[in-house]
């Protein structure tokens, strides 16, 4: 019989199967059409201007086929980094970080197969800020665990019996985004919800030392979002004064 703990693995490979196969599909139907469309109309140009109207036809098969080609390497890396189960591993990694073991994880995925059900234990967003446009994300809170989904790391899970404090945060960072012969740099705030755990004081860290545990958010009003709702559910938040 499936387990609980692989019933929630399985939902969140559909979740995140949704994203990419309509990543894969956009690339297929739309984005590769118009490379190979831009490869035949530079090379046939490049071709008319050398050679005249008699080159056209030769450029335009040089276009495509140099196309064809850039569109294949693309695809190929974008088939392979789209699979659900490379996400799978990462929430898998996530918990095994968490510290839980197989006799917990059966109350793992049946709190957060509860928790999906009830609108109220779930904020879905989409990340929108350097780097990424739109990709899909959640924060999940249960009465035993935190869980954050889409974001960098791509899982975040935290078990709340560990945790001593809950602190919001800011950071001003940098970040590049680069283009053919380009580099654009962005300088951007990241929000963040920090997990300090119990034990951290054992191991001689203070309490003005970075999180053990961070989700990070570009948008200030989704982490006050993901806050509130780990407030309503009984989690003490410590807030930075303005």
């Amino acid at each position: 019989m499936e387990s609980m703990y692989q019933k929630w693995l399985n939902a969140e490979a559909e979740w995140i199967g949704a994203y990419c196969r309509r990543t894969r599909k956009n690339s297929l139907l739309k984005i590769t059409p118009l490379t190979l469309l831009l490869s035949a109309l530079l090379f046939g140009g490049l071709a008319v201007l050398g050679d005249g109207i008699d080159g056209l036809l030769t450029g335009v098969a040089g276009g495509l086929f140099f196309g064809a080609v850039v569109c294949a390497f693309y695809l190929v890396i974008l088939f392979i980094s789209l699979r659900p189960r490379r996400y799978i591993r990462k929430i898998e990694q996530s918990v095994r970080e968490a510290g839980i073991g197989e006799t917990e994880r059966e109350q793992l995925g049946r709190e957060m197969l509860d928790a999906l059900g009830h609108e109220e234990q779930v904020m879905s967003y989409e990340m929108w800020g350097p780097n990424v446009k739109g990709t899909p994300a959640k924060v999940l809170v249960t009465r035993s665990y935190v869980f954050q989904e889409g974001s960098a790391p791509y899982a975040l899970l935290i078990r709340r019996s560990d945790i001593a404090e809950v602190r919001l945060g800011s950071e001003r960072k940098t970040a590049v985004t680069r283009g053919a012969n380009t580099k654009t740099y962005h300088r951007f705030t990241l929000y963040s919800i920090g997990f300090y755990r119990k034990d951290r004081f054992e191991h001689g860290l203070e309490g003005e030392n970075l999180p053990d545990a961070a989700m990070g958010f570009f948008q200030e009003e989704l982490r006050d979002a993901a806050a509130k709702m780990m407030e309503d559910s009984g989690m003490r938040m410590q807030v930075p004064e303005k």
